[in-house]
């Protein structure tokens, strides 16, 4: 009696995993994607909970607006005053990778008063979604931030 596989037997088991790898790999890429959308809403959300409670509690207005030129995608930054400056800055979040960001006010500055208000008369809307995203898909996600300041995220589709 002998111990071990034959060639055979490993060749079959090789082929069960490879097969089993091509099915799940995809799956894992997809999952990987949504948690990182998911990281990065939840992260701006943070910011801007952040600049919202800093305002009422300094007693000033605090703001948050994308880091550098363009939109949030590129970072932003929680400041009082005019600009986010280095004696002014509060706390700088990072460029969002591997996501797009969109929506009618993703490169806007969104501004609290002492109250914790925002500025803004109406709903401020930024999407994050996944650069693979399918229509009908439902992997984008929404962040609302009302005009009395409160702020959250949602899960959409595409």
């Amino acid at each position: 009696m002998t111990r071990g596989f034959t060639l055979v037997e490993l060749l079959v088991t090789l082929a069960i995993v490879a097969i089993l790898a091509t099915i799940t790999v995809p799956n894992f890429r997809t999952m990987i994607e949504d948690n990182r959308v998911t990281a990065q809403a939840n992260d701006l959300l943070g910011g801007i909970a952040l600049a919202r409670s800093e305002a009422v509690k300094r007693g000033e207005s605090v703001s948050i607006s994308p880091a550098g030129s363009g939109s949030y995608a590129s970072g932003w930054c929680v400041f009082t005053g005019a600009s986010c400056t280095n004696s002014t800055s509060i706390r700088r979040g990072e460029a969002l990778k591997g996501t797009v960001v969109a929506g009618a006010n993703a490169s806007d500055t969104i501004k609290f008063d002492t109250l914790g208000v925002t500025s803004s008369a109406a709903d401020i809307v930024i999407t994050i979604r996944p650069q693979t995203c399918s229509a009908g898909s439902i992997r984008m996600r929404t962040l609302t931030v009302r005009p009395m300041g409160s702020a959250r995220v949602e899960v959409t589709g595409c």
